[in-house]
């Protein structure tokens, strides 16, 4: 048997006077309370579902882009390129292992320093220069 928390052996409670009753609707709501509660909590820590409203009639989930259009991908392609191309040009191959290391392969920075025989506090320098560079090179 599951222990209830008194909220929950009331509301049980409550749920057996009402179908004794015959009173539906009150079971219905009884049965539902649990979820617009959890419903009310997201709503208060500002969490959506993709498929809720967003203020206007349309749901969410019909206002997201579809990337699957060819100018889309040629775009998306293009930036890739570019970005690679830029990576390559401006980075040794330690700064790409370091950069890499990081991003892609959610590498700690002490994990990243005995691979590249350097210091964490030196591999995170490298990694904050790599990021400037980058942001610089790629806003421009």
């Amino acid at each position: 048997m599951v222990d209830l928390t008194k909220v929950e052996q009331r509301r049980e409670e409550a749920i057996k006077r009402a179908a004794l009753s015959g009173d539906w609707a009150k079971v219905d709501n009884l049965l539902n309370q649990p979820y617009e509660n959890s419903c009310r909590k997201d709503r208060s820590y500002g969490l959506r579902s993709l498929d809720s409203g967003s203020g206007d009639t349309d749901p969410l989930l019909d206002t997201i882009a579809d990337y699957n259009d060819p100018l889309t991908l040629l775009i998306k392609q293009e930036r890739t390129v570019f970005i690679n191309d830029t990576i390559k040009s401006l980075l040794s191959n330690r700064d790409r292992e370091i950069l890499f290391g990081v991003v892609f392969e959610n590498k700690s920075f002490s994990q990243l320093a005995k691979e590249v025989g350097l210091s964490d506090k030196t591999v995170k320098r490298h990694y904050e220069r790599i990021i400037e560079i980058l942001r610089k090179e790629l806003i421009d």
